[in-house]
């Protein structure tokens, strides 16, 4: 406000001076290069300039002032909201740098997750192979056994049909009626001593 007073003071000055040179001067002086009139003309121009000024300035200075506040606001605003913008757009950029972060570790998790996963299944596989050979072996040794107990009581019978037949050739060849009778009566006795007792 002070700044207004003291350019109006400067321009009342100014205009005392213009219109005291004008006034001041006798009609039958003669001027060197300036003319009355010119004076006139140039202190009423210069009146008139300061009039049109101070009516903008009384009637256009709130519009104006407005205008430049209302400006400032604008800019003002955009400005938060672009420091807003950038602070959220930084928190952004870190959240996705973080979240990159955690999907190179989330990688190499689930990458180590299968491997561990691969190796559990590929003992698994392996056990389950051992198991089920171990089975495998287990019915050939029990079928091997079973053929062999087989092929025990059928050589067995082979060996006692073959003992009986030469058994009894060599006893068609050896034994004479005498003994014949012989082994009948022991058989006999043997018999009733058997049912007595």
């Amino acid at each position: 406000m002070n700044k207004w007073k003291n350019i109006s003071f400067l321009i009342l000055i100014l205009v005392i001076i213009g219109v005291s040179i004008v006034f001041g001067a006798e009609p039958g002086e003669e001027h060197h290069g300036v003319t009355h009139t010119q004076l006139k003309n140039l202190l009423w121009f210069t009146l008139n300039f300061i009039a049109l000024v101070l009516i903008l300035y009384k009637f256009l200075k709130k519009p104006v002032v407005n205008m430049f506040k209302s400006r400032q606001e604008s800019i003002l605003k955009q400005y938060n909201e672009l420091l807003e913008k950038k602070k959220e757009a930084e928190a952004k950029y870190i959240e996705l740098q973080e979240k990159i972060k955690n999907l190179e570790k989330e990688a190499q998790d689930v990458y180590q997750n299968y491997v561990e996963q691969g190796m559990k299944e590929k003992e698994r596989i392996i056990a389950e192979a051992h198991a089920q050979a171990e089975r495998i072996k287990q019915q050939a040794e029990l079928y091997i056994q079973h053929e062999m107990e087989k092929a025990k009581a059928l050589l067995r019978e082979e060996i006692a049909e073959a003992s009986a037949k030469l058994a009894e050739e060599l006893l068609k060849k050896s034994i004479t009626e005498e003994d014949q009778k012989r082994i009948y009566k022991e058989f006999i006795n043997e018999i009733k001593g058997r049912v007595l007792h």
